[in-house]
């Protein structure tokens, strides 16, 4: 007789979401409701068993202003029909800008079906994990919240900006029996595409690279420390000079002096003197701007990654960037000229937690709405003299694919243990707040008339459910599957998109701590300073056979030294 595990006990189904918010408070009574909207079908559609959901600019960048409508987008979303089975809530806003030695404007929210009753979150003060129940908001000045850490980047990390509110916010979790850690991070932005040119790794870059080494050495540190996942607003940027010698390749250069912002760079064709890149301080245009930056060769020169690729894991990326977008509903798929367009926001996963998770094998037959731009295709088809290929984040299709799945990871699953985990259809009690007509109503006010709809795709679908599209993924196969992409691909969500990883995170694997090594050496893991740009097939390729030995502080320390900034 076979026997059955108690179904859908082995693999909880995480959504992790990562949203740079700033532009949506700043005209709320419109961008509010498109952007709910379409996260919740995004929830709907992938059916997790746990959210978290990181947001950076929470109230905008006018927060003195915007703060007040941050409650209610909070209200919003714990009220709302589609996670009325989400009875565990968790969030944290930092919204306390009287305190800019301190304010971070970070938002982290967590969101736990009623399935999950083994559930626990790490309080950082008793040094112990303490049991989740109920709903409990954290907000305005949440510096005595123990069951959090936070901490603002040193000033001297971005010494071109004055004042900045770049940080991390980070959590720690037991999911049924398995130890995880989310860590919410923004990192400082390009203040200007003149000196963004310079030659690869560029000052900002630079900069970037060393908060984030600042975060994880103070991450690897922590004796309590869990295998993490860290998404937020990295604001990792293509390699502008290498771009722009992409796509200036037979063109003349010329300065135009004057404006208040000191000049531009304008590159013109010989034969005609037609304008075809124009490059100032906060001005990045091409004439052919909405399709160029979308095509596979740009993630050649995404590249901030690279030096840290030992330590940190990213599944294959297969849309275009995700910022800087429109800030406009009739505009939801137009890049901005403001700067080249870049995968800023990002979902890492530590070498440590990708044992965790369960990536099944992939059918034959591809899901119809999936992409095929993989990273070979783009170092095929392009010019191999340029940097090696990375990204992620940008208007994907929400189907996305995952990445090759990990032989050394394999673990038995089952359709019947997955299709468990699923919630059965339940008739709405409550109006949603992603109602056609509330965000219809919105749209026509700003739009001024509403014909100028008439063409487009409806930005509200059904949320019933377990109401799926035909074709597609069958029952279970879907829900199995690794997925990285983009929410709101179509919709106007602000001037990032937002970037969600689905994955299955493996039960009962205990407060695991353990570093991964592909070599022994710690001199191994810092030549990714030293690393020729090339790809060679590495992101694509299992990994080798790993060791996982204790965790060492010493190792860590020497890993992430500050020599190696």
């Amino acid at each position: 007789m076979l026997k059955f595990k108690k179904m859908g006990s082995d693999k909880v189904p995480l959504l992790l979401v990562t949203a740079n918010v700033g532009s949506i408070f700043e005209d709320p009574s419109v961008m509010l409701p498109i952007w709910t909207s379409e996260f919740l079908q995004a929830v709907s559609r992938m059916d997790p068993k746990f959210i978290a959901l990181h947001l950076q600019e929470v109230g905008g960048k006018a927060y003195e202003k915007s703060m007040q409508y941050v409650k209610d987008f909070v209200q919003r979303l714990c009220d709302c029909p589609e996670l009325r089975l989400f009875d565990k809530i968790r969030i944290y806003l930092d919204e306390d800008f009287s305190s800019p030695e301190k304010f971070t404007a970070l938002g982290n929210m967590y969101f736990a079906h009623s399935s999950l009753v083994d559930l626990k979150i790490w309080d950082f003060d008793l040094k112990a994990y303490v049991d989740v129940v109920g709903k409990e908001i954290h907000s305005g000045n949440i510096e005595n919240a123990s069951t959090k850490e936070k901490a603002k980047f040193p000033q001297h990390f971005f010494p071109e900006c004055k004042w900045s509110r770049k940080g991390f916010l980070r959590t720690r979790w037991t999911i049924r029996g398995t130890a995880v850690e989310f860590v919410n991070i923004h990192l400082f932005h390009d203040a200007s595409n003149l000196v963004a040119m310079e030659p690869f790794p560029s000052v900002y870059c630079r900069s970037r690279r060393r908060a984030l080494r600042h975060t994880l050495r103070q991450l690897h540190a922590d004796g309590s420390a869990a295998p993490y996942f860290i998404f937020g607003d990295f604001n990792f940027r293509t390699d502008t000079a290498g771009v722009v010698k992409k796509v200036t390749e037979d063109l003349s250069a010329q300065r135009v002096q004057g404006g208040a912002e000191g000049g531009r760079l304008q590159y013109r064709r010989r034969a005609d003197q037609r304008l075809v890149l124009t490059v100032g301080k906060k001005e990045f245009a091409h004439v052919d701007h909405q399709k160029i930056f979308r095509e596979p060769w740009l993630q050649r020169y995404d590249r901030e990654l690279e030096a840290l690729r030992p330590h940190l894991f990213e599944f294959p990326v297969k849309f275009p960037p995700t910022y800087p977008f429109e800030e406009d509903v009739l505009l939801p798929t137009h890049y901005m000229k403001t700067r080249c367009p870049s995968w800023c926001d990002r979902v890492l996963v530590s070498q440590a937690a990708r044992p965790l998770l369960h990536d099944p094998p992939r059918h034959d037959t591809p899901r119809h709405d999936t992409p095929r731009h993989d990273r070979r295709s783009v170092t095929e088809s392009t010019d191999s003299s340029s940097g090696r290929a990375s990204s992620d984040s940008s208007p994907a299709r929400s189907g996305s694919p995952a990445s090759k799945r990990n032989d050394t990871l394999k673990k038995k699953g089952s359709a019947l243990e997955l299709d468990a985990l699923a919630v059965p259809g339940l008739a709405l009690s409550r109006r949603s707040i992603a109602d056609p007509t509330s965000v219809q109503q919105a749209i026509s006010a700003r739009a001024g008339e509403s014909d100028a709809w008439g063409g487009r795709r409806r930005l509200v679908r059904n949320q019933s459910e377990g109401n799926k599209p035909e074709g597609e993924v069958r029952r279970g196969e879907g829900r199995r599957r690794t997925e990285y992409g983009v929410i709101g691909d179509t919709a106007c969500m602000g001037d990032h998109k937002p970037i969600y990883l689905r994955v299955m995170l493996q039960a009962d694997r205990g407060n695991s701590r353990l570093e991964y090594h592909p070599e022994s050496s710690p001199k191994h893991l810092r030549n990714d300073e030293h690393d020729n740009g090339h790809d060679n097939g590495r992101d694509n390729a299992d990994p080798p056979e790993s060791r996982y030995i204790q965790f060492n502080i010493d190792n860590v320390c020497e890993i992430f030294k500050e020599t190696d900034i």
